[in-house]
């Protein structure tokens, strides 16, 4: 059968539903992975001279020798499924996020009994939660360099409470660490200073504040004064850090302002994160393939990917 019948059969066959569609050379590669509300109003457009064309959409027409649809329930999963195959297939002629596999991630390791922070590249953690990527090296570095100071996570990698030392290391006598590795502090106070970690991650600072007030009260009636000076500075520490940033005060709540600028080809996507009314963070991707997109496509791709 020729290529052109071939097409028209599976043409006429789309159904009216929402979908992935997936343009394929003669050789069987993916060129192309759309979406559409409905299967039988979108592809054919793709093969029809009544809609404005631009020279990317020509090259695609002339290698299309077949197609592939899969129906999904509902347009927001088409969404969904067409981000997973462009990620998986890579496309030519599909906009794709630059590689962002090198970007650093920060990762609690909240599946270990005593979790770590580490700085890593890969998802390959169990039961651990990331945060980033970060495009930013500098950004990454001052947010680590917050939590070592106000925070007593432990930087060795001892599998604890099974594989531990025999003494502590310098960072307990530099009141780095509380020395979960010998028993100078319990799984539960950990664990409860790790919750601390992720709501600060989480940008939910005032959360963090109201615990290691309660700590430090807490400190202060069993008499354990020294933690309890030890809290004092954190929280001190912690109300210096978001002192510059309260005249980025725009509103209270939570939110996250999102701008995308293009550039011939190429595109970049940032996030501004707001918690609490404070700006927190930015965030952001580079995007290729946008000549000839338009301005949802772009915003699409950046968003779900």
């Amino acid at each position: 059968m020729a290529i052109a019948d071939r097409l028209a059969r599976q043409l006429t066959a789309l159904p009216d539903q929402p979908g992935v569609y997936l343009w394929k050379d003669a050789e069987g590669e993916i060129l192309y992975v759309g979406k559409a509300k409905s299967l039988r109003s979108r592809v054919p457009g793709y093969l029809s001279n009544a809609e404005p064309t631009t020279p990317e959409r020509e090259a695609l027409g002339r290698l299309i020798a077949d197609l592939e649809t899969i129906v999904v329930p509902n347009e927001a999963q088409a969404l969904l499924l067409e981000n997973n195959l462009i990620k998986e297939h890579q496309p030519r002629f599909n906009i794709r996020l630059r590689d962002d596999k090198s970007y650093p991630q920060i990762a609690v390791t909240l599946g270990e009994p005593f979790p770590r922070v580490l700085v890593v590249r890969r998802v390959t953690i169990p039961g651990a939660r990331y945060f980033g990527p970060y495009t930013d090296v500098a950004t990454l570095r001052q947010t680590l360099k917050i939590i070592r100071r106000i925070f007593t996570v432990r930087s060795c990698h001892w599998n604890l409470p099974g594989d531990a030392p025999d003494r502590p290391c310098l960072d307990y006598h530099i009141d780095r660490c509380k020395a979960p590795c010998v028993g100078y502090q319990s799984g539960e106070a950990y664990r409860r200073m790790i919750d601390d970690v992720v709501l600060f991650l989480e940008g939910k600072t005032l959360d963090v504040r109201t615990r290691l007030r309660e700590r430090m009260q807490d400190a202060s009636k069993a008499l354990d004064f020294e933690r309890a000076a030890q809290l004092r500075d954190a929280l001190k520490w912690l109300d210096q850090l978001e002192q510059p940033q309260t005249v980025e005060v725009v509103g209270g709540g939570d939110a996250d302002a999102i701008g995308v600028a293009r550039d011939g080809d190429d595109a970049c996507g940032v996030i501004l994160r707001i918690r609490d009314g404070r700006l927190i963070a930015r965030e952001h991707r580079f995007l290729e393939h946008v000549e000839h997109a338009p301005e949802d496509q772009v915003l699409s791709a950046f968003l779900v990917g």
